[in-house]
């Protein structure tokens, strides 16, 4: 049980990692990027690693729709470190 824990860990964070590359590659010249900009990073990023693993883990890590939206929530909070800060 502890080992598909890391293991799903290990794919949040690379999930996150691809994402925030992404998002570094669409700022704008002032360093902003929109919400559906962001989006679409992640939802990429997301299916190049899914593609990239076995499709047995795969489809174990994609069965229950809880245990995906809690792992798309660590994914976006991840990601929010490397978003840019808004002055308010």
């Amino acid at each position: 049980m502890t080992f598909s824990f890391t293991n799903a860990q290990t794919i949040e964070e690379e999930v996150a990692k691809k994402s925030c590359e992404c998002i570094q590659s669409k700022r704008s010249p002032e360093g902003q990027i929109t919400s559906p900009e962001i989006k679409k990073c992640v939802s990429k990023s997301g299916d190049e690693v899914l593609r990239s693993k076995d499709p047995q883990e795969v489809k174990r890590l994609t069965k229950n729709m809880e245990e995906v939206v809690a792992r798309l929530k660590t994914v976006y909070q991840l990601v929010e470190k490397c978003l840019p800060r808004i002055d308010a």
